[in-house]
Formats: structure tokens, C-alpha cells, sequence
């Protein structure tokens, strides 16, 4: 009987054990796999922040060329404000991983613009002609005012990515 209970004792423990084990690398897989690169997301190139993630994105408008986003991702935008605009740094626009353009934030009242294949995102956008700022969107500004012609794979690619993904508003 004592040899029984001791048998019980150590299967408990051993199971209590593995248990354990199998917590905590649910908890650590996190920190140790590397982060998913699925979906569209725009990325600083200074310190490798997700800065606008595919969940951030409502709706994209192609005439328009606007990103609507959600209330977060302005808040999140608004608050690093002195960094977004710095033209040091800058971002990279990736869909599922793969770069389709670099660029840099700017406000309405910046005047620098780069030079393609560059791209500049306005933020907040900018109702025209009154000027007035919108909150909730991203606006791709490209010098010529329409996406590089020289950068049709990365037009093509946004394009799609965004149809494919229901967030597509208004098409060429």
C-alpha cells in the first residue's frame, strides 16, 4: 500500500513538473520566437518599432491615397511626435516581410519632400482645400502627387495587399 502511494506521489510530481515546464515556455515563446511578419505594417528603420501594424490600418483609400487608422495607432503616433518627424531615420513599409518602400513622416506645414523611390507619409492628413488636420489618417505623399511611376511593383503590391485584405476603399 505505502508502495502504491509513493508510485501516486511520484506520478503527481512529475506531472506537476511538466506542467510547469510546458507554462513556462508558452510564456517565454514570445520573447524567444521571432516576431510574425505577416501583413502590412510600417516599421522604423531607427529602432525596428512596429509603428503601424495591419491592425492599425481601417481602410485603404487608393484616389486618395489614405490610410484610415484607428484611434490607437493616432494616439500611439501623436505621442511620438519629435521622433516620427525626424528625416534621419525614417521607415520601411513591409507587406508579409518584404520591403515595397522607405520613406519618411512629415507634417503639413514641412516642405521637404524626398526624393523617389523615397516616399513621405502625412500625418495627420490634411482635409483639402480647408486645410484642416485629420487625425484618423495616413496620407502617402508622393512629390508628384501620385505613387512613382518608376515603383509599379510597390504600387502593385499595396494595391493588392489591400484588396485581398477587404480594406480597399475607392480603386484607380
Amino acid at each position: 500500500m505505502e508502495e502504491s502511494l509513493t508510485r501516486r506521489v511520484i506520478l503527481i510530481g512529475v506531472t506537476l513538473i511538466v506542467l510547469a515546464l510546458v507554462a513556462a515556455l508558452w510564456l517565454v515563446r514570445d520573447y524567444v520566437a521571432p516576431p510574425s511578419e505577416n501583413g502590412f505594417e510600417i516599421v522604423s528603420l531607427q529602432n525596428n518599432a512596429v509603428l503601424i501594424s495591419d491592425a492599425d490600418v481601417l481602410s485603404y483609400n487608393w484616389t486618395s491615397q489614405e490610410m484610415n487608422i484607428s484611434d490607437l495607432a493616432s494616439q500611439r503616433l501623436l505621442a511620438m511626435e519629435d521622433a516620427l518627424y525626424s528625416f534621419d531615420g525614417g521607415f520601411v513599409i513591409r507587406i508579409d516581410g518584404a520591403k515595397v518602400y522607405e520613406g519618411v513622416f512629415r507634417a503639413a506645414y514641412m516642405s521637404a519632400v524626398p526624393a523617389p523611390p523615397k516616399i513621405s507619409i502625412l500625418f495627420p492628413s490634411v482635409f483639402w482645400p480647408s486645410s484642416t488636420e485629420n487625425l484618423k489618417a495616413l496620407m502617402m505623399f508622393y512629390p508628384s502627387g501620385e505613387p512613382p511611376s518608376d515603383q509599379p511593383n510597390a504600387n502593385a503590391k499595396l494595391l493588392q495587399y489591400f484588396e485581398e485584405a477587404n480594406k480597399l476603399q475607392c480603386q484607380r
